[in-house]
């Protein structure tokens, strides 16, 4: 490894990828990236999901949303279509007098802020969804701009813009130590060191110990993610991601048919586990019919169930910012289930940081890494 950096990116998932290009992007020179793994985008990023929304509770979510699907519309056609981008809509549906009323007030929201969020009635919602069952269901919204993507896509195509534009990646290269001096961060992986004038954690679910080696306290905890394919013959077109918020079960079609279907159980306590939750089918069949009844009868094999981690905080918000006593020590992690969706916001609000000394596109006071010493938290509601 070179001796001395601009910055070293740790962590080589879809955060510290995005943070890389934007840094190279924005005119740093020197921007190397970290990743333990063999490859980049080998943890959380490839068991992804893959959705994307603006339909959030807060204003920072939103935002940040905006503005990363732009990017990742104009990612999907400079790269040939890589990315995967399949702008089906998300459609967010609920049978509960609170949930039509938590449902509105997010609608209200995410129209004030720019986007185009449609308020629906059972029959516009069926219409959009044939799966759903409309029985009991109050109210619907969809945001047509929303929809799902291939995460080892966006990856790809990140990795090799920021790659064209001279970042260097280094694989199998695990921090064990960070240490500050006057001008500059060391940083000491479990072959090498190297001196970097920045050192930004985007480390995912390992972003705790990251922050660790340089005394940085953060609570950030992986929290596991349940999903399954469940092949369905004679499939249409594609949908919009459904989600029913009385349930907490997501379905989606996918593009060579059959569905994909999420859910986690709420009481599942952190951990590494990537294994399948025992009860997940359990949990589902339970579950599955309120919203799609049509799918209730299929058998899941758990041979087509996989895991992974949200690396969540709190306040289900990422944390953005520099370190307290630390100030080129940049956190750029907890992004729950929202790392895809939200990466372009993050890359360009962490470049903005270290060549402008402060953000200007995005307001990331909500994002500071004081704010859980401060106790002054926004929650994210909208955790699917």
């Amino acid at each position: 490894m070179a001796d001395r950096w601009d910055v070293a990116v740790i962590g080589g998932g879809v955060i510290g990828v995005s943070v890389a290009r934007e840094l190279a992007r924005a005119g740093v020179e020197r921007v190397v990236v970290l990743e333990h793994e063999a490859a980049v985008g080998q943890g959380s990023s490839e068991r992804a999901n893959g959705g994307f929304r603006a339909q959030f509770t807060t204003p920072i979510n939103i935002t940040f949303s905006l503005y990363s699907v732009g990017v990742l519309e104009n990612l999907e056609r400079t790269s040939g279509g890589t990315v995967g981008l399949h702008q089906t809509g998300y459609l967010l549906l609920t049978g509960t007098e609170a949930g039509e009323t938590n449902l509105r007030a997010a609608c209200e929201l995410q129209r004030s802020l720019g986007v185009e969020t449609e308020w629906l009635d059972s029959d516009e919602a069926a219409t959009r969804a044939p799966v759903i069952g409309t029985d009991g269901l109050r109210a619907a919204t969809f945001h047509h701009r929303d929809g799902f993507l291939d995460p080892h896509g966006v990856v790809a195509a990140m990795k090799e813009d920021a790659q064209r534009r001279g970042v260097a990646i280094h694989t199998r290269s695990e921090v064990v130590g960070i240490e500050e001096r006057a001008d500059k961060l060391v940083v000491r992986t479990d072959g090498a060191a190297l001196d970097a004038e920045w050192v930004v954690n985007a480390a995912g679910s390992h972003a705790r110990s990251v922050a660790a080696l340089l005394g940085v306290e953060i609570p950030v905890e992986p929290v596991r993610r349940n999903l399954a394919f469940i092949p369905h013959p004679g499939d249409g077109e594609l949908i919009p991601m459904c989600v029913d918020l009385d349930t907490g079960v997501l379905v989606r079609r996918e593009v060579g048919g059959g569905f994909v279907v999420a859910y986690s159980n709420p009481d599942d306590a952190p951990g590494w586990d990537t294994s399948v939750d025992p009860n997940f089918l359990g949990d589902v069949a339970e579950r599955i019919g309120n919203r799609f009844p049509s799918l209730a009868s299929i058998p899941i094999d758990p041979k087509h169930c996989w895991a992974g981690l949200y690396p969540e905080t709190p306040d289900h918000h990422a944390i953005i910012g520099p370190s307290p006593g630390h100030g080129r020590f940049i956190q750029c992690i907890g992004f729950g289930g929202h790392g895809i969706m939200h990466s372009p916001a993050a890359g360009k609000a962490v470049a903005e940081l270290v060549t402008a000394g402060a953000c200007t596109t995005f307001d990331l006071h909500p994002l500071r890494v004081e704010r859980f010493a401060e106790g002054d938290l926004v929650v994210e509601t909208a955790v699917l």
